[in-house]
């Protein structure tokens, strides 16, 4: 019979790998840490196999997945052999037959093999179950400030940074997600839980402040009353140096442009039609600076700057120099922690 290993021990086994047999394209939409993907079935072949079980029966279903898995046998076998070295733990969506096929078969051939119980499903399980109760040891600092003053760039040089808007893969505005595929709320969560992991013996982690929703994905509320109790860094940057970075991060090729104008024509609050309409003539004639400027001041800075005035900041930076705010910013962060 083949042996089962819970979510929790599974991520933690030593000398394993996890092997995801579902599709690829169940596998592209989310997956386990460290996993690697090793189908039983075609993402087609999954396809036809549904509609049988659906809509004639589920024995046909079956005899049609063995004969896809038998086809199927000697490729997975190659990319088996390639880790057989390892502990295998077989996953598939949710514990049921890919993952038990492959189990058997595994174990049948003396491979040491665990099948994962509840498969993806029960990791999803797992992690909303980690992120209800996690608490954060570490101190938390939050940088704000006005779109552009390139708080990204500078949390990145921070090993121990938590980058919100890289694991949402959206920057978190009208034009955040331009040149990026967003995250859903799930693979947001995977994420997010991986990364706090990594950082739960740091001394302080440090964040870029946000609004609840980060384009698709909602922050849980655990890391949102920590950030809104941290300590709070306002970034400034001179409104050229602002509109340099714009430009350099949203108009390096046609696609993102074209998406730039396009999400221009939305705009509502504060902008009125004139000023949208020169925003795209500067674009059309490749003034991206000038066009930059006109959203940030008539559109962006009146959007936050309420907000952003409303907050009590421990310090400011100015970050003109990225090396060199990001001394000063440590040097303050080591200050104001011997304080606390």
């Amino acid at each position: 019979m083949v042996k089962t290993i819970p979510v929790g021990e599974a991520l933690k086994k030593e000398n394993s790998i996890i092997v995801d047999t579902r599709t690829p394209n169940e596998y592209n939409l989310d997956h386990l840490p460290n996993s690697i993907n090793i189908p039983i079935f075609s993402n087609d072949e999954r396809v036809m196999v549904g509609t049988i079980y659906k809509q004639v029966s589920r024995d046909l279903a079956i005899e049609r997945g063995v004969e896809f898995f038998s086809k199927n046998l000697p490729n997975i076998m190659k990319e088996i052999n390639k880790i057989k070295n390892k502990i295998l733990i077989i996953q598939c969506w949710r514990g049921g037959m890919r993952s038990k096929a492959l189990a058997s078969l595994l174990e049948s051939l003396d491979y040491d093999v665990y099948q994962l119980e509840g498969g993806y499903k029960a990791y999803r399980a797992y992690v909303r179950e980690q992120l209800s109760n996690y608490k954060i040891k570490s101190k938390i600092v939050v940088l704000h400030g006005l779109t552009g003053t390139c708080k990204t760039r500078l949390l990145l040089e921070f090993k121990n940074n938590l980058d919100l808007e890289g694991l949402a893969r959206h920057r978190g505005s009208m034009y955040g997600g331009i040149g990026l595929v967003p995250n859903h709320q799930k693979k947001f969560e995977n994420l997010l839980l991986q990364r706090l992991n990594k950082l739960k013996d740091e001394s302080y982690i440090i964040i870029e402040g946000e609004s609840k929703r980060i384009g698709n994905v909602i922050i849980p509320p655990f890391l949102w009353r920590a950030m809104n109790k941290g300590i709070k860094i306002e970034i400034k940057r001179d409104l050229n140096l602002r509109a340099k970075a714009i430009v350099e991060e949203y108009f390096d090729n046609q696609e993102k442009i074209n998406k730039v104008i396009e999400t221009t024509k939305m705009l509502k609050k504060n902008i009125s039609n004139k000023e949208k309409d020169q925003v795209i003539k500067f674009i059309q004639n490749n003034n991206y600076n000038e066009a930059v400027k006109i959203i940030l001041l008539k559109y962006y800075d009146p959007l936050y700057k309420h907000t952003l005035n409303q907050e009590n900041y421990d310090f400011s930076i100015n970050n003109n120099n990225i090396l060199e705010a990001k001394k000063e910013l440590k040097e303050k962060i080591k200050s104001r922690l011997l304080q606390v």
